[in-house]
């Protein structure tokens, strides 16, 4: 007899961590929702196999782990890419009021940096003094600009 399992959403592990302040109730343990949904949908005359039951339990489990850890590195994955683009913002931070070099279609150019940011790409760029913006990997050169001195 094959039988087929409602949704289990209800099932779901959501707010119930170790470290969750919420507590838990019997809707909770997906073990429980998925033994009283196997008990209300099975006929008398033709029962659940003890060893089909255990398997199907098991790889239930083993998916609902899948699904917690695949949430853990999207989170984790997430943070990576907050710290590093924190970490350029502070590297960007130390050019403000620099002069920097980069290679332009028209050979060196150079500029005062003025603002760091993030675009939308999440590339870290450069405002310079004269309104244009380059990206930091493009940076060539960096030193303490002249006292009076233009921009090239």
């Amino acid at each position: 007899m094959t039988t087929t399992i409602a949704s289990t959403e209800a099932a779901g592990h959501a707010g119930n961590g170790v470290l969750s302040s919420r507590a838990a109730k019997f809707a909770d343990n997906p073990f429980l929702t998925l033994l009283v949904t196997q008990m209300r949908q099975q006929t008398p005359l033709d029962p659940v196999d003890n060893g089909s039951f255990m398997q199907q339990l098991a790889s239930f489990s083993s998916m609902e782990e899948q699904k917690q850890i695949n949430d853990n590195l999207l989170s984790l994955l997430d943070f990576q890419g907050l710290l590093a683009r924190l970490q350029g913002l502070g590297e960007g931070s130390a050019l403000l009021g620099k002069e920097v070099t980069w290679e332009g279609a028209d050979g060196e150019q150079s500029g005062v940096v003025e603002a760091v940011f993030i675009a939308e790409d999440g590339e870290v760029r450069l405002r310079l003094a004269d309104a244009r913006e380059l990206a930091m990997r493009e940076v060539t050169g960096i030193r303490t600009p002249k006292a009076g001195a233009g921009e090239g």
